[in-house]
């Protein structure tokens, strides 16, 4: 029993240690341009540790996101006030806006947006049953909701977050009338 813990705690280690370098490498190279061999290397770890592990740096920032993006949109599907699930997802984005300017100069905005769409869809479900809207019309809906909601956070970011969160919120909000 010790050493399967001890085996399991060896697996989060290196799990956590495959994330940070790449998390630190993608500060001033683009996901596209690292390796994995670059990524071992600062990490610490054999190649072969990272294949235990993923099968991708793709793999690395997913499992890394998904639990943020998890955590905020499981937060907001038990709010019963609409306004309060804008300023919960204002506030998310607001949060991760350090890690979305990075993701949009190094290559992997595309990436968060997929783990976004895949959530936002899940809410919609939740709170929007669909009766008779099944295949390519709900897929639209949803990609057109999720696409614009994830632009204007991206927009904000990228242009310094000029207007206020209140002046994005209200605009999010709109989405939703």
């Amino acid at each position: 029993m010790a050493a399967t813990e001890h085996a399991q705690n060896i697996k989060r280690d290196t799990k956590e240690w495959i994330t940070i370098a790449l998390l630190e490498l993608l500060q001033t190279k683009p996901l596209s341009k690292l390796t994995i061999s670059e990524v071992v290397k600062k990490a610490g770890v054999s190649r072969m540790a990272f294949y235990r592990n993923y099968e991708s740096l793709e793999q690395v920032l997913e499992e890394y996101y998904e639990p943020k993006y998890a955590d905020i949109f499981n937060k907001i599907a038990f709010q019963t006030s609409h306004e309060q699930k804008v300023t919960d997802l204002t506030n998310f984005f607001h949060a991760l806006s350090n890690d979305f300017h990075t993701a949009i100069d190094n290559d992997y905005k595309e990436l968060l947006y997929q783990i976004f769409k895949h959530h936002i869809a899940q809410f919609y479900d939740e709170i929007i049953p669909f009766p008779d809207w099944t295949g390519a019309k709900r897929s639209y809906w949803i990609d057109f909701m999720s696409a614009g909601v994830f632009e204007i956070w991206v927009m904000w970011i990228k242009n310094g977050q000029k207007e206020t969160l209140e002046e994005i919120s209200s605009l999010i909000r709109l989405f939703h009338k």
